[in-house]
């Protein structure tokens, strides 16, 4: 084979996949909408909810074109919508007084449906997006979705009402099964009326038979409220007015000295870490507290770790050597005779204190003898 037959071949090659490729992208992609013998015509929508290009517009059911363009409504003079440009299919002619409507289905698919009109003719197309004539008006159809939402809602209030329907069915077997105690209780009802009109009867009669004591009764009551207002005269309301305000001032007092004592109280309460209390009964407890960890630090080191006396500290010297229980008592002994003299001036004092109690001018007229 020589290469003038292997270019040859590769050239056929090459020609016929561009021609397959051609015919692909001619069958499969967008070109057939260029080779299809096709119209165009412009809808107005005053909206147009998951409108996109491609959307099929069908008439009677069946496909007759598609969108191919979405624009804005921007002519003067026209409220704001969108205009959406249909390419339909030149073998199915569209009846004039058609109107392109915009539907959904429940699923979100969207489809334009050519309503069929009574007019004569058909509808005017142009060959080409921008020759079609005039926009003429679409119609959107309910949104499917909302209207099952609200067929919901409607359910749900029926379900409730169902209910209540149920509720009050029930409540009138219960009332239909107490059909007899409700009997029983009209006689008893009835029983009770009667009794309480032989009660009525029977007071009336004992009001009838003791009328008579009634008067003088009422003049004693009356004779009693006359000697309770004579005894509370104005004097009397009065002093028990004072009375009862310094009552109230008493009871004020001791809340104020309550309050007064709440620090204090918070003092005494508060952790032992807490800073230099500011009340005396508190700066007394912390003094205790601290008097009392002096004497537990004294006990420590006067015992032992095994709890024992310590043999070395002061107090053991104290008990075992002799000289300081002699010192010791020497010094008791010394006390005592201070004791007893201070008892004699004591007496002293004493009497000399009661000379005067008794008569004070004593100081005076031994002033003035000695002058």
């Amino acid at each position: 084979m020589n290469e003038r037959v292997m270019q040859f071949r590769i050239g056929l090659f090459v020609i016929v996949s561009g021609l397959v490729l051609t015919m692909m992208v001619v069958w499969f992609g967008e070109t057939p909408s260029l080779l299809r013998d096709q119209v165009y015509l412009k809808v107005r929508y005053s909206e147009a909810p998951g409108v996109l290009e491609g959307v099929p517009v069908r008439k009677s059911g069946i496909r007759i074109g598609e969108v191919v363009a979405i624009t804005f409504d921007e002519r003067p003079g026209q409220p704001e919508g969108v205009i959406v440009t249909l390419a339909l299919e030149h073998r199915y002619p569209v009846r004039a007084g058609s109107v392109p409507k915009l539907t959904r289905s429940i699923i979100g698919d969207v489809a334009i449906d050519m309503e069929p009109g009574s007019g004569e003719g058909f509808l005017p197309t142009g060959k080409t997006p921008v020759s079609a004539p005039d926009p003429i008006e679409g119609a959107v159809a309910p949104d499917p979705s909302k209207a099952l939402a609200a067929a919901t809602k409607a359910f749900e209030k029926a379900g409730d009402t169902l209910e209540s329907i149920n509720a009050a069915a029930a409540g009138l077997a219960k009332l239909t099964k107490s059909a007899d105690k409700l009997d029983t209780l009209l006689v008893t009802w009835h029983d009770t009326g009667q009794n309480v009109s032989n009660a009525a009867k029977g007071i009336n009669r004992f009001i009838a038979e003791n009328e008579g004591n009634f008067q003088p009764a009422l003049a004693d009551l009356r004779a009693v409220g006359q000697k309770v207002n004579s005894a509370l005269d104005e004097e009397t309301v009065k002093n028990l007015r004072e009375g009862i305000n310094r009552f109230s001032n008493a009871a004020a007092q001791i809340d104020a000295e309550l309050a007064a004592l709440d620090p204090a109280l918070k003092e005494i309460g508060a952790p032992t870490g807490r800073q230099s209390p500011r009340t005396d009964i508190g700066q007394a407890v912390r003094r205790l507290n601290m008097v009392l960890a002096d004497v537990s630090l004294l006990t420590n080191k006067l015992r032992t770790p095994n709890g024992t006396l310590n043999s070395e500290g002061s107090l053991q010297k104290l008990l075992i050597r002799t000289d300081l229980h002699d010192n010791l008592n020497a010094m008791a002994q010394s006390a005592n005779q201070a004791f007893l003299q201070l008892k004699v001036v004591l007496g002293t004092l004493r009497t000399f204190a009661e000379k005067v109690s008794n008569d004070p001018g004593v100081l005076g007229r031994g002033a003035f003898s000695r002058q």
